[in-house]
């Protein structure tokens, strides 16, 4: 059972040593572990840094993506190096390695396949901006809304994933991976599971992801939208087709009993556009589903390839 604790990050030439020495290297129920740090395109010392304080392996964007695209990097290198589990965890050391044994324990138990660290299972931490705290608790409740399961804390990145999971995650924002990450996951039918941790917070600490809580959270909408149109194209496109017919169809009852001036055009129009509508989400899904049967076809790959070179197979 190899476990992998994968580490964004950008500019944490302060912090990442810590977060690198503070791991746990013996767990129970896990043979090895290993230390992965995704280096976002930092122009500080955050990748030799990660590697003097112990990382197994450094790997380093030409420029800064984004936390997203860090995410990404970090699970396909996992994979490819045989990873069983893989606990994602900020660079900043404000959540607790420690409790990464707790974390890892129902997908061990086989309880799940997804477990979040949440902040707020049991209380809200109480040195957490208020702002922080508000735009949580709204974020969390649009995305336990969409998903239909109840969760507390949609935004965190202490999270612990199984082979399963690993296989079939498909994250394509750049910017961030939290919420697009569990709207996957969870429409794949995984099964996902909350347990409490602990979190201590830097006041001065500025967060390389929330830089504005405004912009921050018309970005966060627009990936959550994009994210089910990306999973589910013919209910996304099926709705809008669907209100563009019935516009169409009311548009044309209004005209025939001339209570408003609605041209056959336009009501026509609007029935067509309904119908294109459809068509553009069965035409996506099918793209949708090649891409990601080609994208667990590379991954199966990966780790059958990396399976031989270690002598499994």
């Amino acid at each position: 059972m190899k476990l992998f604790v994968l580490i964004p990050a950008y500019n944490e030439e302060d912090n990442i040593q810590k977060a690198v020495l503070s791991i746990p290297r013996k767990i129970i129920g896990v043979k090895e572990v290993r230390v992965l740090v995704v280096n976002d395109g930092s122009t500080d010392k955050t990748a030799d840094l990660a590697l003097n304080a112990g990382a197994d392996k450094v790997i380093s964007h030409k420029s800064n993506r984004g936390v997203g695209a860090a995410f990404m990097t970090g699970i396909r290198n996992a994979i490819s190096m045989g990873a069983d589990i893989v606990v994602s965890l900020d660079a900043d050391s404000q959540f607790d390695p420690n409790q990464i044994p707790e974390l890892i324990l129902p997908i061990l138990n086989q309880q799940a396949d997804v477990v979040i660290g949440s902040r707020f299972l049991k209380n809200i931490p109480p040195d957490m901006p208020g702002i922080k705290v508000i735009g949580n608790k709204i974020f969390t409740r649009l995305v336990s809304w969409t998903l239909g399961q109840k969760f507390t804390d949609t935004q965190t990145g202490f999270r612990a994933y199984s082979k399963d999971a690993l296989l079939n995650i498909s994250v394509v924002n750049d910017f961030t991976y939290t919420q697009e990450v569990l709207i996957d996951l969870k429409l794949k039918g995984i099964q996902i599971l909350e347990i409490p941790v602990r979190v201590r917070y830097d006041s001065n600490r500025k967060s390389r992801v929330v830089k504005n809580i405004f912009s921050y959270s018309i970005r966060a909408i627009s990936i959550i939208i994009k994210t089910l149109v990306y999973h589910r194209p013919i209910m996304a496109f099926g709705l809008f087709g669907a209100f563009l017919c019935a516009l169409g169809i009311i548009g044309k009852i209004l005209a025939i009993t001339s209570i408003f001036g609605f041209s056959a055009g336009l009501t026509t129009g609007f029935i067509i556009l309904g119908v294109v509508s459809f068509m553009m989400g069965l035409f996506a899904n099918v793209v949708f589903k090649r891409q990601a049967f080609t994208e667990m076809d590379i991954r199966h790959y990966l780790r059958k390839v990396n399976k031989v070179k270690d002598g499994f197979e």
